[in-house]
């Protein structure tokens, strides 16, 4: 058992990635490959095996449910008549080691799921089911592990057997690792909820999922079970006993005559794969409090997301577009096949443009964007020996005009010497005009190499636009280096 574990994973799957087992799986119809596993798998008997007929049978009720799936040549691609398809596709799934022939006489002919085909099933189920019923059972999951690990003497070698020992610590195990894939779970769940926030089409929509459908998730039972239960502490105290038995000689000592006796292994490697049952164990109470920290900021952050798409829908696109939508597709039901002139005459209602054109075919189309052609950014005289002294001076008079970060960083730490500091454009008065590009380099970049150390200065700008989002009007301005700039206000942060 060790020596299997000591190999790396891909060597242990060479014999099935030499044998194709996989291949299926990077076809483009691979899911006629899982459909028909799956199919066979659902009607064959206990032992595993399905009738030869039934079988191609099965194939051939597979392939007319995806018609849309191209075939590959050696699948059956060329042909019209489904039975040769199914033909071609049945020997592709013998060659891929995924159902064997079994034939016992001439009368009886049968096809055998292979068992790796059952395993590779059940993962890609998991796979492709998320399964929020089953953490429910998370607090149950968490709740009995940390009462066996804090049971008096629960992991004392003096009290366990070498094979209940083993039966122990396997259990321990495997409870922990369901609590981890749940909270693996959980993590998925919040990400298909910002998945579906990012999408809401109004802000009522937007508050819905956020006070009501995310508060009421399964993702919910497995985080207020640790924030409300108490389990984080009592993890941490599992954990203790688990990082004692660790260190004692003795426990693994016990559980390594368990090892030993059941696989049928050395004394050395089963006591090395003992440490290694420990290792794992308290590797696997000690990652989930990490967990639920990223978790923790994975809705915060779904928080942030959905307080910013709020004010995104409220008041920066607000409802007069969806207003002006509806109220046209209702003038449109209410006065169909009627002309602009009949609106006019009967109806009242005359058009309040001088002229009306209605655009069709290509001119309704958008305008084609234009292609801005290359620059060219050599200098316009020759550098010989007279026209070197020309040349430098032009780079230098270039250079005097770009917008670099480090242009930015000295002007932040001129005007905001320390950290919180802020400036805003009403109390700066710029008059030349290098002072007015250092400005303008601090709106271009965000951070920048500091002049007197190593370390980095970083600042962030807030317009005063923001405020006047609805009443650009009033945004107010300051005069600048003979200009007239929007407000706005520069803070230090690091």
């Amino acid at each position: 058992m060790t020596d299997q574990n000591n190999r790396s994973l891909g060597i242990r799957l060479a014999p099935l990635l030499a044998g194709g087992f996989f291949r299926p799986l990077s076809r483009p119809s691979a899911a006629i490959y899982m459909d028909c596993a799956e199919r066979l798998m659902e009607a064959s008997d206990e032992g595993g095996q399905i009738d030869y007929s039934d079988a191609r049978s099965l194939i051939r009720e597979v392939l007319l449910e995806h018609p849309d799936l191209q075939l590959e040549e050696d699948e059956g691609g060329g042909f019209k008549d489904l039975y040769q398809r199914a033909g071609h596709f049945f020997n592709r799934l013998i060659e891929s080691h995924w159902i064997q022939e079994r034939r016992i006489d001439l009368d009886k002919h049968y096809v055998l799921i292979s068992p790796g085909l059952r395993r590779l099933l059940h993962l890609l189920r998991d796979l492709a089911e998320d399964r929020p019923a089953e953490l429910k059972d998370f607090t149950t999951t968490l709740r009995s592990l940390c009462n066996d690990l804090l049971r008096d003497r629960a992991l004392d070698p003096s009290r366990l057997g070498p094979e209940e020992m083993r039966q122990t610590v396997k259990d321990l195990l495997a409870r922990a690792q369901q609590a981890e894939e749940q909270m693996h779970a959980v993590e998925i769940l919040i990400l298909q909820q910002e998945g579906l926030q990012r999408a809401s089409h109004s802000a009522q929509e937007t508050l819905q999922r956020f006070l009501v459908d995310f508060h009421a998730g399964e993702h919910m039972v497995c985080y207020d079970a640790l924030q409300e239960g108490g389990l984080i502490t009592r993890l941490t105290q599992a954990r203790s006993i688990t990082q004692e038995a660790a260190n004692d000689p003795f426990a693994k000592q016990r559980l390594a005559e368990g090892l030993a006796k059941h696989h049928q292994i050395e004394n050395e490697l089963a006591y090395i794969e003992s440490e290694r049952w420990f290792i794992k164990l308290d590797r696997l109470l000690a990652g989930i409090p990490i967990k639920q920290r990223l978790i923790d900021g994975r809705m915060s952050d779904f928080s942030r997301l959905s307080a910013a798409r709020y004010r995104y829908q409220t008041e920066m696109r607000s409802r007069f577009p969806e207003q002006v939508k509806s109220y046209l597709e209702e003038a449109s039901e209410l006065h169909q096949g009627k002309s602009f002139a009949e609106l006019a005459s009967e109806l009242g209602m005359p058009l309040l443009s001088p002229w009306v054109r209605l655009y069709y075919g290509q001119d309704s189309l958008a305008r084609p964007r234009r292609q801005k052609g290359s620059i060219d950014l050599s200098l316009s005289f020759n550098t010989q020996t007279g026209d070197a002294i020309k040349a430098q001076e032009e780079i230098r008079r270039r250079n005097l005009n770009i917008l670099t970060p480090q242009r930015a960083a000295r002007f932040i730490e001129k005007h905001l010497p320390e950290k919180g500091n802020q400036l805003s454009t009403e109390t700066l008065h710029l008059h030349i005009e290098d002072d007015m590009l250092d400005l303008l380099a601090t709106l271009a970049f965000d951070h920048g190499p500091s002049a007197v150390s190593s370390r980095e200065v970083r600042w962030k700008v807030r317009p005063a636009r923001a405020d006047f989002a609805m009443n650009p009007e009033e945004i107010p301005r300051d005069p600048e280096a003979d200009r007239l700039m929007e407000r706005l206000t520069l803070e230090r942060t690091a």
